[in-house]
């Protein structure tokens, strides 16, 4: 069965390289407009940095102590989420405007807000 013969079009891009030489196939439904990368890219950021903000607060959570972003990194890749380290640092940005991450100037590394040490003194209200 041809592409033209289906009830719905498909929308596909097939890209592959042999040496210096590189072919795009694309595929789309003619009464809509040609897809982009850029569009394509922007649609998977969004639900890719979403579960990447979940992966990361998984890793940090089972390490129980702060890691540096290289270390989420290396534990996402241990677990085995294909997030990419240009995502992660994405993605340790939100969680920190977001306030579920805390990373303080004390070069151990990014932890959950909740972790929040405690100071040595009490307070006046314990």
């Amino acid at each position: 069965m041809a592409l033209a013969e289906l009830p719905i079009p498909p929308t596909l891009r097939v890209a592959d390289s042999h040496g210096r030489v590189a072919c795009l196939i694309q595929v789309w439904d003619a009464a809509a407009a040609m897809p982009t990368a850029g569009s394509e890219r922007r649609r998977l950021s969004r639900t890719g940095r979403g579960r990447c903000r979940g992966d990361i607060v998984e890793v940090v959570r089972a390490a129980g102590r702060a890691l540096t972003a290289r270390e989420v990194v290396q534990g996402l890749l241990t677990a085995g989420k294909g997030h990419g380290p240009g995502t992660v640092a994405r993605a340790l940005a939100d969680l920190m405007v977001a306030g579920e991450l805390v990373n303080p100037k004390d070069k151990k590394g990014y932890r959950l807000a909740e972790w929040r040490k405690r100071t040595a003194t009490r307070s006046l209200f314990d």
